[in-house]
């Protein structure tokens, strides 16, 4: 009886355990259901890592009281008409970095607009800006591949859009994907852009140079390579899209990070075109520029820079223009205009030349600096036009037009009352080439028609000119063309005297014209002034 009571004994004391731990786990339960913590990812400027920081609601700025509706922003999951249930945001650390992150930008770049002197409310959308968070499109491996690319997109912009003065635009960030069956450490992609403040940061941006670039500037080289560097500038690090800057890369193998403070090279005209040729240069070089002038000043004359680009023009070559401009602006006004002038200078000799960029504060340096302000005629030597031009035969060489943006000399081959344009392409296409400084003796390029219908003569010329016409061009398709290419290879010799960065004379020659032992040269005359 007695070994009876004590098993019942020691039931009633393990029950009555049990019953405790389920009731204390029951209650941790039912208390951690009600006190969800609201967590953000937040980087830490100092020890450059991020951090699962505590927020509260009103660090959201939230516009309702059921939805995930920001002052300028409404965040939406998927493809959904209505945005996100507060009820869903609660706790939930990817909604609420995104939300967070969004405002800190917006309120970052409102300073930018402040200090730059610009009355636009640049930070302000009517409507508010669609957010879409696992957005399912943004990059999927079925449907999009591009050889060029190895960082894929997994957030994007749609470009915005005027309508009745209203801007409309939407972000979207995608959730991870894996590679069919192979859902290992190896194989799957964990970048849920969502939660990446370098992400949100380059995303947003494009919202603001997509109101001054154009609609069409998103995925071009310039608006990438400036969203690049704010999302850098406003880490304060210029290293992006790594584990070190998005907590979410932990296990991101397919896709490199770059560091904007190692990757620079030379400005190579092609990426205006193709800018997934170098994702680097531009960000690069702009933070080169930060280093140099400092990180406020740097943020707010990029930007002002941004609000005089033309969009319609060759971006580069006219955005370091527009830019050190800006900048020696923004100086004058705080320094005074020799700070100003010593500022710029030392940009350029330090930044911009040696990457192949210039403005107009070192144009002196420039080879084209040097070149005929005007139109120069040169009477042909060629014997054989000599029979068909009787009264004038001439080249009439426009070199007043040739530029950096525009390294083309243009010319007439004048015969009789006969013009037949033509043009000689330049081909350095690096720019550093085009310094005297760097030991330049000449320039190759590339004799060509002007017009790509150089074989019909202008119907308004008489009978008899069209005629003459059609003999020199002939003569010069026959002569002064490689038959298979309709072009001719061009050197315009520089030579100097003792000063190395003062032309003396120009000498333009051709390469050899088919079987003659003469070479199509001749010399530019020069003025007694020594200039043309």
């Amino acid at each position: 009886m007695k070994n009876q009571k004590l098993r019942k004994d020691d039931w009633i004391k393990k029950t009555y355990t049990l019953f405790s731990i389920f009731a204390l786990i029951s209650g941790f339960s039912l208390y951690s259901e009600v006190k969800k913590e609201n967590q953000v990812l937040d980087w830490e400027g100092d020890r450059k890592r991020f951090l699962h920081k505590n927020i509260n609601w009103e660090e959201l700025g939230l516009k309702s009281q059921t939805q995930y509706i920001l002052e300028n922003f409404t965040i939406h999951s998927g493809l959904e008409h209505t945005p996100i249930p507060l009820e869903q945001v609660e706790g939930n650390l990817k909604y609420l970095t995104l939300g967070y992150q969004l405002r800190k930008v917006e309120s970052r770049w409102k300073t930018i607009a402040l200090s730059s002197g610009s009355k636009d409310k640049i930070t302000e959308f009517h409507p508010r800006v669609v957010v879409r968070v696992d957005a399912p499109y943004a990059y999927s491996p079925t449907e999009y591949f591009d050889s060029k690319v190895f960082l894929k997109n997994t957030a994007l912009t749609i470009p915005p859009s005027e309508a009745n003065g209203n801007w409309n635009s939407e972000l979207w960030f995608a959730p991870k994907w894996d590679f069919p069956v192979f859902s290992t450490f190896a194989f799957e992609r964990i970048i849920d852009t969502a939660t990446c403040p370098d992400a949100i940061y380059h995303e947003y941006t494009h919202l603001i140079t997509g109101k001054y670039l154009g609609n069409n500037a998103i995925g071009r080289s310039l608006a990438e390579g400036i969203s690049d560097y704010y999302a850098a500038s406003l880490l304060d690090h210029p290293e992006l899209y790594s584990h070190k800057t998005c907590e979410a890369v932990k296990r991101q193998l397919l896709v490199s990070s770059f560091r904007l403070d190692r990757e620079v090279g030379s400005y190579d005209s092609s990426i205006e075109s193709d800018f997934k040729k170098d994702f680097a240069f531009i960000p690069s070089l702009l933070w080169q520029y930060r280093q140099l002038v400092g990180n406020d000043l740097a943020d707010v004359t990029i930007f002002q820079a941004i609000t005089k680009t033309n969009a319609g023009d060759r971006f580069f070559p006219e955005f370091i223009n527009t830019l050190s401009t800006s900048l020696h602006k923004e100086l004058k006004k705080r320094n005074g205009e020799q700070a100003a002038t010593e500022m710029v200078l030392k940009l350029e000799e330090n930044v911009w030349i040696p990457h192949g960029v210039y403005s107009q504060y070192s144009r002196k340096k420039i080879v084209f600096s040097q070149f005929p302000k005007t139109s120069v005629k040169v009477p042909n030597s060629d014997e054989k036009s000599n029979e068909f031009c009787e009264i004038k035969n001439e080249m009439e060489f426009f070199w007043n037009d040739v530029s950096l943006e525009e390294p083309t000399l243009r010319f007439y081959w004048n015969c009789n009352q006969v013009k037949i344009p033509m043009l000689i392409q330049i081909d350095q296409s690096n720019p550093t080439n085009f310094l005297l400084q760097s030991n330049l003796h000449f320039l190759n390029g590339k004799l060509r028609f002007a017009s790509q219908s150089a074989d019909k003569p202008n119907p308004k010329l008489s009978e008899e000119n069209q005629i003459l016409y059609l003999k020199m061009y002939n003569h010069i398709k026959e002569y002064y063309f490689y038959r298979k290419t309709m072009e001719k290879e061009v050197r315009l010799y520089l030579e100097s005297g003792v000063d190395v960065s003062r032309i003396e004379k120009i000498r333009m020659e051709f390469a050899y014209l088919g079987n003659s032992k003469k070479r199509f040269q001749y010399s530019f005359p020069l003025f007694n002034d020594g200039f043309y």
